[in-house]
This record gives structure tokens, C-alpha cells and sequence, in this order.
């Protein structure tokens, strides 16, 4: 159990230093502890509070917001991080990631109910962005995703519940 616990609290916290990567064919989102950890941006306070957009999934009754990256907020620690410097009203990849166990943080424990052509849904700015999803990946848990480069919208990813070095990626288009 100890053994189970331990690799548990490893994961996570590779989940948590993912920073966003490229690849001349591929996006990679993965993980870059030294460079991560000195370039830490001092926080403002204000900024804290202030969320960057908010996620609806209704199927699974998911909604929530997600904080800028400059917010200590921004963190599967405390909620959904935002691991792409893309906005909705941009022509970019949204990539979120989140937990998915049983803690009151694991805001993505039930993306496994997903299937294709179901609706995610971000406010922003007074706006509404619809997304449909439209594949689901499983790739072993390296600390880095991969993602073919400008075709998706959307990417959300969490750490598979089921099988211990799997990350379940899903991948968006947007609709509106």
C-alpha cells in the first residue's frame, strides 16, 4: 500500500511540472524540472483571483475555471492548469490537465465517461466557445503528450485511473 501511495504522489507531481514543448511535426507538453523550477514568474496578488475562462463539460456535470498562467491558481494542485498560452478567441491549441482520482481537486475523474461527438463548452470573455470531442488517446506516462501540431482545438489530459503509466488524452475541434 505504502509502494501504491508513493508512486501515486510521484505521479502527481510529474503531473504538475508539465510546460508546453514543440516539435517540428508534434506539440509535446511535458516536463522540464530545472528550467520549470528557475523561471517561476513572481505573482501578483490581484491576478490570483481573477479566473482566465471557465470549462463546462455537461455531460459529466463539469464546470469549472481555469486561472491564468502567471496565477498561483494555475496548478493541477489546485485546479485545472492551464499548460497552453492560448486563448479560445486565438487560432491555437487549448491544452488544460487536471487530476483525475477522488481527491475534491480531481476535476477530471470523470472524462473517462466521455465519448466521441460529446460537447465541451468555454467561457471567455462574455463568449461562448463550443468544442466537439473527436478522439480519445492513451499514451504511456512519460511526462510529456504528444499531439499532432494545429489539428485540434481542445486537448485536455489526466492521468489514467485504471492503469498505473497511462495518460488519457482528449482531443477537441471546435464547433462555432
Amino acid at each position: 500500500m505504502k509502494r501504491k501511495i508513493s508512486i501515486l504522489v510521484l505521479m502527481l507531481v510529474l503531473c504538475s511540472f508539465l510546460q508546453f514543448e514543440k516539435n517540428v511535426n508534434n506539440t509535446t507538453i511535458g516536463t522540464s524540472l530545472p528550467l520549470y523550477i528557475s523561471t517561476i514568474p513572481i505573482k501578483n496578488t490581484k491576478q490570483e483571483t481573477e479566473k482566465e475562462s471557465t470549462l463546462e463539460i455537461s455531460k459529466i456535470s463539469l464546470k469549472q475555471p481555469y486561472y491564468p498562467q502567471t496565477s498561483s491558481l494555475n496548478t493541477v494542485d489546485k485546479g485545472i492548469e492551464q499548460l497552453s498560452n492560448c486563448k479560445p478567441s486565438e487560432n491555437c491549441t487549448i491544452v488544460l490537465a487536471a487530476h483525475s482520482g477522488t481527491s475534491k481537486i480531481s476535476y477530471f475523474k470523470n472524462l473517462n465517461k466521455l465519448s466521441k461527438n460529446d460537447e465541451a463548452k468555454i467561457y471567455y470573455k462574455d463568449k461562448t466557445y463550443s468544442y466537439r470531442l473527436v478522439e480519445i488517446l492513451y499514451q504511456e506516462k512519460t511526462g510529456f503528450i504528444t499531439i499532432p501540431k494545429n489539428t485540434y482545438d481542445l486537448v485536455l489530459t489526466t492521468c489514467n485511473t485504471e492503469k498505473e503509466n497511462v495518460q488519457n488524452i482528449y482531443l477537441f475541434v471546435k464547433t462555432n
